[in-house]
């Protein structure tokens, strides 16, 4: 078999398309496969993943304390021991927009929110009430990257009031191996989630949690907290499409399966 060189395939390649009779038209082509990427998911991603980078220090990515300051830190491309994170849930994705877009201004949060720096529940409050500046996401498959997910615990404490999360990507239906982990008239989603957390979703090497890791877990010894990626099971309902409930990770049991009635779940995107 004779091997012509690439540059004559590629030639006649051109060649074929120029004699083509019917130009294509925009309408006959396929819808570009790539939604426009969202500024704050690039920004999140590197700081994400240069905060789990071997060459960052542990002590780099932490889950802060009540009280202490807030510090999130972007450092010099390539020098990985110069990036830094101090924050929690809430307070790392208020400063991941305040870095990116000028609105975001902390009078924006305190018109939108009732806070500078809102916690989780005010996020959610505020999603629910259809704050300015962003749109409501009612169905989990109109999820998209950068899109925001808030938890309110309804514990009634002024800290620790729930957990939020920017998506970073929908992985599909999942249906867990045990049945008490399926419910009747709802499908289970793995989300893929960016977030600040102390406690990283999932049990490192049990059961499926190879197929819904966390970059945070790393070997039971060196794990991590703070920033990284993680995956979240929610439920929706097959009617509506709508939240139902919520599961912190793959391996969480049934008894830290949480209704919406038990703790209220609203999602929004930020810009719309």
């Amino acid at each position: 078999m004779t091997s012509l060189p690439r540059r004559t395939l590629l030639g006649a390649g051109a060649i074929f398309a120029a004699s083509s009779s019917v130009p294509a038209s925009a309408a006959e082509l396929p819808a570009d496969p790539y939604l426009p990427t969202v500024l704050h998911v690039i920004e999140a991603e590197t700081f994400a993943q240069y905060l789990n980078l071997p060459a960052c220090p542990r002590e780099n990515n932490n889950y802060k304390d009540d009280g202490t300051p807030n510090v999130l830190t972007w450092g010099t491309p390539g020098q990985p021991s110069t990036w830094f994170n101090q924050s929690q849930c809430a307070s790392f994705l208020t400063g991941l927009l305040r870095r990116t877009y000028p609105s975001a201004t902390p009078e924006y949060f305190e018109a939108q929110f009732g806070s500078r720096s809102p916690n989780a529940r005010q996020y959610r409050q505020g999603f629910a009430a259809g704050a300015q500046g962003w749109q409501a996401v009612s169905r989990l498959v109109d999820l998209r990257a950068g899109d925001f997910i808030a938890i309110d615990y309804n514990n009634g404490q002024p800290t620790q009031t729930g957990h939020i999360v920017m998506v970073r990507r929908v992985k599909g239906t999942y249906v867990a191996p045990s049945s008490s982990l399926n419910f009747p008239g709802e499908t289970q989603y793995a989300v893929e989630v960016i977030d600040c957390t102390s406690d990283p979703h999932g049990v490192l090497g049990v059961g499926n949690y190879h197929a819904y890791p966390d970059i945070r877990l790393i070997d039971g010894v060196n794990d991590r907290e703070g920033v990284g990626f993680g995956h979240m099971m929610f439920y929706v309902s097959n009617s509506t499409g709508a939240f139902t409930r919520y599961r912190w990770s793959v391996n969480t049991s049934s008894t830290g399966t949480y209704t919406v009635a038990q703790r209220p779940i609203a999602a929004a995107r930020f810009g719309s």
